[in-house]
């Protein structure tokens, strides 16, 4: 009696263990990102920086003194807007981007590791830029500085100094979506026109330009809705964004077209929404910017 005694709680854990759900398994199981090479960690970032060929780009608009060592600075949301567009903040011609990323070091064939202080928009608006303009090996690093700091990795108090680069610009028409291409998306069943700004943005009870409200048939889904909301920003887990897509309708395949205000929240989705392996994604650089002062465009409320 007593060894029976014994294997009866033995067997109940056993019964327990077999009876979980597919949705359990699932949610206990690590499931990588589909394009995992696109976002770095600390650890991955350490090892790479023993590489010459690596490229470590800060593209943080205000620096404090604190570096990671060996990367230069470039202020991406600064830089990268034309001041002589009709529409704020609207990215910078190739001629102009190819001659930035020259005097900035890079060269056609580095490996490109884009950082911020941590909640990834201005890396990944130079990584929309990156792409948009033609260059194929360019990654994020997942926390930025803030990762970097807690896991008690080294800084620098100055960024580095490199020689001119070689980057060459090539225009990637179909990473680029204009205001003729988005109204003719708003009424096209196999596009989705994802708008990633605030939801008082969306619904119109935040007015940023002369019209107040959305594109017909945006889907909404704000940008930072992928990333952890407490501690260091980093993304969530791959299944969890997935989820987060399926529920808003995001399936690939379809062309996703996200915007924001002016294409910096827009991007970090199109770094998002690679990472996740949707292949045609075409932000809409004009965004709201462009979208909610035009004359002519139809807003919803």
């Amino acid at each position: 009696m007593k060894k029976l005694f014994l294997l009866v709680p033995l067997l109940s854990i056993l019964v327990l263990s077999s009876c979980k759900s597919p949705q359990e398994e699932q949610l206990t199981e690590f499931v990588p990102y589909p394009n995992a090479e696109l976002l770095v960690d600390v650890d991955e970032l350490n090892h790479l920086l023993l590489d010459e060929d690596t490229f470590l780009i800060d593209a943080r608009s205000d620096v404090s003194g604190s570096f990671i060592p060996d990367a230069v600075h470039f202020s991406a949301r600064r830089e990268l807007g034309d001041p002589d567009h009709s529409v704020n903040n609207f990215l910078i011609g190739p001629a102009a981007f190819e001659e930035k990323m020259r005097a900035l070091g890079l060269n056609q064939d580095h490996k490109v590791v884009i950082m911020d202080e941590g909640n990834s928009l201005d890396a990944a608006r130079l990584f929309y830029a990156l792409e948009y303009y033609g260059f194929a090996n360019a990654s994020i690093l997942d926390g930025g500085l803030a990762a970097w700091v807690e896991e008690g990795y080294p800084t620098s108090e100055e960024p580095n100094q490199a020689e001119p680069g070689n980057f060459a610009a090539e225009v990637q028409p179909a990473r680029f979506c204009d205001y003729e291409t988005i109204v003719l998306a708003s009424s096209d069943p196999n596009k989705i026109i994802l708008d990633v700004r605030s939801e008082g943005e969306y619904t119109g009870e935040v007015k940023r330009a002369d019209k107040n409200g959305h594109i017909p048939n945006a889907v909404h889904l704000e940008w930072s809705d992928v990333l952890k909301s407490e501690g260091i920003p980093y993304f969530k887990p791959a299944n969890e964004i997935r989820e987060i897509y399926a529920s808003a309708g995001l399936t690939p395949d379809k062309e996703i077209i996200p915007h924001c205000q002016s294409n910096v929240r827009g991007s970090h989705t199109y770094f998002t929404l690679r990472l996740m392996g949707y292949d045609s994604v075409r932000p809409y650089e004009g965004s709201w910017e462009e979208y909610g002062n035009r004359e002519e465009s139809v807003v919803v409320q």
